[in-house]
Formats: C-alpha cells, sequence, structure tokens
C-alpha cells in the first residue's frame, strides 16, 4: 500500500451532507476504484457507524466520491473520524488500495431554514 498514491479530501460540507472525494494518483492508466467509506467513530460519543460507498466521479475513473448524509462533524470535544477503504482495480486485480480516517467539517454556513436570525 502507497499512501503517497492516494489523495482523500472534504470537499463540501453542510448541516446536511459532505461529499468526500477520492483520487488515485498512480499509473491510472486503467483503474477503477471501489470501497467506502464508514463512520463515524469517536470515543467520547455512541453513534451508530453507516457505509457510504465511494462512486467513480464522472469522466475520471481514477476519481471516486462518497455522499455522507447527515454528517458528524469533527471537534476538539467530539473528534468524529471516517474510515476510508479504497481499492485501485485493474483488469479485476487489485493493484492499491488505501485505508485511512478523516475528520469532517462543515465548509458552509448552517442555513436558517425559517428565516430567523
Amino acid at each position: 500500500m502507497s499512501s503517497e498514491a492516494w489523495e482523500i479530501v472534504v470537499v463540501d460540507a453542510s448541516e446536511v451532507e459532505a461529499t468526500v472525494c477520492v483520487r488515485y494518483r498512480g499509473d491510472a492508466g486503467g483503474v477503477t476504484l471501489r470501497g467506502a467509506l464508514r463512520g463515524p467513530y469517536c470515543e467520547r460519543a455512541h453513534t451508530l457507524p453507516a457505509d457510504f460507498p465511494f462512486r467513480t466521479v464522472a469522466g475520471d475513473s481514477s476519481s471516486a466520491e462518497a455522499i455522507v448524509t447527515d454528517p458528524c462533524n469533527w471537534s476538539e470535544e467530539l473528534p468524529h473520524l471516517y474510515r476510508a477503504h479504497v481499492e485501485a482495480v485493474r483488469a479485476g486485480e487489485v493493484i492499491d488500495e488505501y485505508h485511512g480516517e478523516i475528520g469532517i467539517k462543515r465548509t458552509r454556513e448552517a442555513r436558517n431554514f425559517d428565516g430567523i436570525k
């Protein structure tokens, strides 16, 4: 496993959902990605973890994204983490894999649905 060949980032996060993208930067010719993000996990809170599958980004088989519904945000008080398990597959054979953790922090302000400030 070569962690330098992988990039994983939270590209957008609100109070409703978060988008986590993973990219394989190794020899990506003919590679597709498969895997899932699982969580949240936190030693200070008890939340049932769920699986959020990575789906290929249109037009780029070396990138995939997972949509996390109702994300638990990372904070110092409640350090929720999600575990990523992703495989790079070429011709049915796993050529590389990534296992790591990522915290989600809101990238957009919470919406005020009732219009009251």
